[in-house]
């Protein structure tokens, strides 16, 4: 795997881990942890889809950046490239947030049963 140009922050990031991959790794690994605990914390739905929302747009910078290999391509690349995300936008929207009771009507196999449940 050809290895980029790193930055200064990069170089200062990535030598504890040994290379800036294996900091990205771990990074993606904390994110998910994050994520996991925002769904069994007892937070409200919207924050809660919020946290989800926000962690997952860090996460794709995360692998774009480093693994696509995209941080140091021309622009027009990374657009295309970031495209996609207009229909995963599109999906959230039209499934998750338009669908009547989409989240309160969830079969029971959908979440352990320690979950929190969300009341309208």
């Amino acid at each position: 795997m050809s290895e980029h140009a790193m930055s200064k922050w990069e170089n200062l990031l990535a030598k504890p881990f040994g290379n800036i991959y294996n900091f990205n790794f771990f990074a993606l690994m904390l994110l998910t942890v994050i994520e996991v605990g925002a769904v069994y914390l007892d937070l409200p739905k919207y924050d809660t889809w919020a946290v989800l929302v926000g962690v997952g747009l860090l996460k794709a910078f995360g692998i774009a950046a480093w693994f696509m290999h995209l941080r140091g391509d021309p622009f027009i690349l990374t657009k295309t490239a970031m495209f996609p995300l207009l229909f995963v936008a599109l999906m959230i929207w039209g499934i998750g947030l338009s669908t009547p009771a989409g989240i309160d009507a969830l079969p029971s196999w959908c979440s352990p049963p320690w979950a929190p449940v969300y009341l309208p």
